[in-house]
């Protein structure tokens, strides 16, 4: 019978956690202000809202950069897939860099879209295109990671220990463990938190067009705002995306 911690090593335990937690915050506030110091070298324009002229297309340059974002979108789920995998297959739960990683993945999973929205809002309308790619793909990043990871890990812990035990009793390795029984137990919850992340990236793209458009064709025209369709297109596929999650994760239980 295993035995409960007594008070003392509970308290340990609460205390290496505030002090990873404190590591996590600080590693993520320097590498926020490194990211910052380095997109601020890049003028603002604000401008060249009021002194452009207005094109037929106000909006043609934003689907450019937003058309850029896609192979980062889907190279950001990729790559949040591939970390939950490492850091649950590979990192043991009591390891220092399991802890901090896992408290760095908390913290911005747990930052509400409506900041990375202001964030996105800031780099991809106030911010000239020069020297800003790093800027815009790390903003998505920021919002497809942290939930994807999340929700991978979460997807792969449900995956029973049976399998396992009765893979590695015969014989099989660790990656084919992995890749025959393990990753197809666990895809179904995985890919609800892909569309889940989707439906946030989307979201947040269509606020960005709405919010470019208001500022750099509606102000200077006095013309009366309408949501653009690629707007409208955005937020339907995000919605769409939503419920498919939903109905993914009620059709699991």
């Amino acid at each position: 019978m295993m035995k409960r911690p007594n008070q003392r090593q509970m308290r340990v335990w609460h205390l290496s956690g505030l002090i990873f937690q404190g590591i996590a915050l600080i590693t993520l506030a320097v590498a926020f202000i490194l990211f910052w110091i380095f997109s601020e070298k890049t003028p603002f324009v604000w401008n060249e809202l009021i002194s452009n002229e207005i094109t037929t297309e106000p909006h043609s340059d934003l689907h450019d950069k937003l058309y850029r974002m896609l192979p980062v979108l889907f190279g950001s789920i990729l790559f949040s897939v591939v970390i939950a995998f490492y850091l649950e297959e590979w990192m043991a739960e009591t390891s220092w860099k399991y802890r901090i990683i896992a408290q760095q993945i908390a913290i911005l999973a747990g930052i509400p879209s409506l900041i990375y929205g202001l964030l996105g809002i800031y780099f991809f309308v106030f911010k000239t295109e020069k020297g800003s790619v790093f800027a815009h793909a790390i903003t998505f990043a920021l919002l497809v990671v942290p939930i994807t990871v999340q929700s991978t890990q979460k997807a792969i812990r449900d995956v029973d220990i049976s399998v396992r035990e009765a893979a590695y009793a015969l014989g099989a390795k660790r990656w084919r463990v992995i890749v025959d029984h393990v990753f197809p137990d666990a895809f179904p919850a995985i890919v609800v938190g892909i569309c889940a992340a989707i439906s946030r990236a989307l979201a947040i793209a269509a606020l960005i067009i709405v919010v470019y458009i208001w500022t750099r064709h509606t102000l200077r025209s006095g013309e009366t705002f309408n949501i653009p369709s690629s707007a409208i297109v955005l937020l339907s596929s995000a919605l769409l995306s939503s419920v498919l999650a939903s109905l993914l994760k009620k059709k699991q239980i």
